[in-house]
């Protein structure tokens, strides 16, 4: 049986990163993976500009009085002075070069058309200088970047109205169980609700197809695997039951399964199956039935080869290191994922995490991995908290230990 690890990175090698692209109106930006490197188009500021509202002054005439002789509005030309001159110049007005420190108006005294001025000013004082923010040609956003408000601000800011983006990959999703009804449907006491695939459904990097619930037959799971999605995901009939046939079901469509069994818990029943494609893989992702079990797998595994497949330059879980609130014991043998609520004094530990529950996901904050050799965390326990938004661009060990 593998590993967390080592089933992550068979996946990974047999997932290969879209090279497929499109230009698309930066409005149309949100969660868009970036195919090019945003630069910056100017310096920014564009110019010296004030911060403040205040009184543009020659360093030297600090402590002094001086003369107003003009005011500057934000887009107004420039004012030069000389010693003993000021001007009033507001906030974003251009500082032309004679102007060494801008003093705000609450620090000043005005008596008829002089400004008494105070001692403690520092040289260049509230100006914005050109460039210090970053410079015409600097990489803003990187290739690879899943594009979010405040980067398509970012990239308006710099006069860009349309960007290249990696187009989304496909993903085909196939509920399979005789005892599986779709939500909008009446169901009887030995039926469930199909609540996976609508969990799938709101990948947003990522255009996702499901079809209406298939039935426990090898023949009519075989009959919707099409092989034009990037990726197959199923939900159902991984396990040694008498109604579990979709490993079967994809080995006749020429699939080769690289492995079925995950040394983890919940969802030990987790099978990869890859067909050779000229020089890349149709891969899918065969999941269990059960609610919990899949949606974890789903996070844990699924998602970072669908972020690759998506062009992101960052595909491997990351952490944070927080400490434990309470203490948790338990049957050690495998890795187990663990639902935690996250409060300002810590992470608490959840008791409930059995594979065929579903409130637990909406009410926690994310998960820790326990490694299989530890039967109990303890309170003030440092661990290794995951919430899958943090992504790393290197592999990290984010089982807690």
């Amino acid at each position: 049986m593998l590993s967390i690890y080592e089933a992550q990175k068979i996946m990974l090698n047999y997932t290969t990163s879209t090279i497929k692209t499109e230009i698309i109106p930066i409005e149309n930006g949100l969660d868009r993976v970036l195919a090019l490197d945003i630069k910056a188009t100017f310096d920014m500021p564009r110019f010296d500009n004030s911060a403040m509202d205040g009184y543009g002054i020659k360093f030297e005439d600090v402590g002094d009085k001086v003369k107003l002789k003009n005011r500057e509005l934000a887009g107004d030309k420039s004012f030069s002075i000389q010693k003993g001159e000021t001007i009033k110049i507001m906030t974003g007005a251009k500082v032309d070069k004679s102007i060494e420190a801008v003093v705000p108006i609450e620090f000043v005294k005005v008596k008829d058309d002089f400004i008494y001025l105070p001692k403690d000013v520092k040289f260049k004082a509230n100006i914005r200088l050109q460039g210090e923010e970053f410079k015409k040609g600097d990489i803003l956003i990187y290739k690879g970047e899943i594009l979010n408000s405040s980067k398509i601000a970012l990239i308006a800011s710099l006069g860009i109205t349309h960007i290249k983006v990696f187009k989304k990959p496909t993903i085909l999703v196939i509920p399979t169980g005789n005892e599986i009804k779709n939500h909008y449907e009446t169901i009887d006491e030995f039926s469930h609700f199909n609540s996976s695939s609508l969990y799938f459904k709101m990948e947003k990097l990522a255009d996702v197809t499901i079809l209406d619930v298939v039935g426990d037959k090898i023949e009519e799971i075989e009959k919707y695997i099409d092989n034009s999605y990037d990726l197959i995901i199923t939900t159902g009939g991984v396990s040694k039951g008498d109604a579990d046939f979709t490993n079967e079901a994809f080995k006749k469509k020429g699939y080769k399964i690289e492995f079925s069994w995950i040394d983890i818990k919940p969802g030990k029943p987790f099978s990869f199956g890859i067909l050779k494609n000229d020089n890349s893989y149709n891969i899918a992702c065969l999941l269990t039935g059960n609610p919990l079990a899949s949606l974890f797998n789903y996070q844990i595994f699924v998602k970072p080869i669908i972020r690759k497949l998506a062009g992101c330059k960052e595909y491997y879980i990351d952490y944070i290191e927080l400490f434990t609130i309470n203490n948790l014991k338990r049957k050690a043998g495998r890795d187990e994922v663990i639902p935690i609520t996250i409060s300002d004094k810590g992470v608490k530990l959840s008791n409930k995490r059995g594979s065929g529950m579903i409130s637990v996901v909406s009410k926690s904050d994310g998960v820790i991995i326990i490694d299989k050799t530890i039967w109990e965390i303890g309170k003030n326990q440092k661990v290794k908290f995951i919430d899958f938004q943090k992504w790393s661009d290197k592999f990290k060990e984010f089982i807690s230990e």
